[in-house]
């Protein structure tokens, strides 16, 4: 760890560095640490000289955190598990993202979205993909993927629902002004999704899933933020066995009221209506 006591000396050979933002003599234009696993930066500060990632062959985790910074990568960091990087950053790399085939984590630091198209199909390996990509977010053989926060819905509408085995964690937006529609049907093929949260969408109910005995049986909390509903949810949402949290927000339901049956929610801890 890298701080003032420590700035005469910069080691070559230790395996994991964590560098403060207030720390500004860290030569890393310079510093060639061929035997680095692990690096992480972590402060306030967005603009910074970089770390070089070149000759960092054996590199598993890379956190620049909101620095933005000139990465060089050339698709052969093929030990690296985690990156963590600015989306601004992520924007110069986004035609190479690609060739990190064994990326197991891909979190996008921002207060900005992303618009480029992000192409992951050859990243089988993946786990969790954070960021918030706007622009097309291709995924292709994603039995891995855990967590999807988050992704636009003309994306979305595009993957295949049933592929996603694992996914547990998923965040859908879309434009206030836009509400593109999403099914029902789509979510409730995900098995093992646990946490589900909607912004500015227009979900459609299906008869396939009205005559469902049992909705999502692992998910466990819904937020649904800006929903513009066709028709009740409730009958849908009461369905779910292990639901524990159910949050809606500014949503809209022209049908007057919303009806649950005695059986409903049998195990619900926190309704939240906003």
């Amino acid at each position: 760890v890298y701080n003032d006591h420590v700035a005469q000396h910069f080691f070559t050979t230790c395996r994991r560095e964590v560098v403060h933002h207030q720390f500004e003599r860290y030569p890393s234009e310079k510093c060639k640490n061929k035997r680095m696993r692990s690096f992480l930066y972590f402060g306030e500060l967005e603009f910074w000289v970089g770390v070089n990632v070149e000759t960092l062959k054996l590199l598993r985790v890379l956190d620049v955190g909101r620095l933005r910074v000139p990465l060089k990568i050339y698709g052969d960091l093929i030990h690296l598990r985690y990156l963590g990087i600015d989306s601004f950053t992520l924007r110069g790399i986004a035609a190479i993202i690609s060739k990190l085939r064994f990326l197991q984590t891909l979190e996008a630091y921002s207060e900005y979205p992303i618009e480029e198209t992000i192409d992951l199909r050859k990243l089988t390996s993946l786990r969790h993909v954070i960021g918030q990509f706007v622009g097309e977010l291709l995924i292709g053989d994603a039995a891995n993927l855990q967590t999807l926060r988050f992704i636009y819905s003309d994306s979305w509408n595009k993957l295949k629902p049933e592929l996603l085995i694992n996914l547990r964690d998923l965040e859908i937006y879309e434009d206030f002004d836009r509400r593109v529609s999403v099914s029902w049907a789509s979510l409730t093929k995900l098995r093992s999704l646990r946490v589900l949260k909607l912004y500015y969408l227009r979900l459609e109910s299906e008869e396939a899933v009205r005559s469902t005995d049992v909705i999502s049986p692992s998910l466990e909390s819904v937020t649904l933020e800006g929903i513009t509903f066709e028709e009740d949810t409730m009958p849908f949402l009461q369905k779910m066995p292990r639901l524990e949290d159910l949050i809606l927000k500014g949503c809209h339901y022209s049908g007057g009221k919303m009806s649950v049956s005695e059986q409903g929610f049998g195990r619900l801890r926190k309704l939240q209506l906003v």
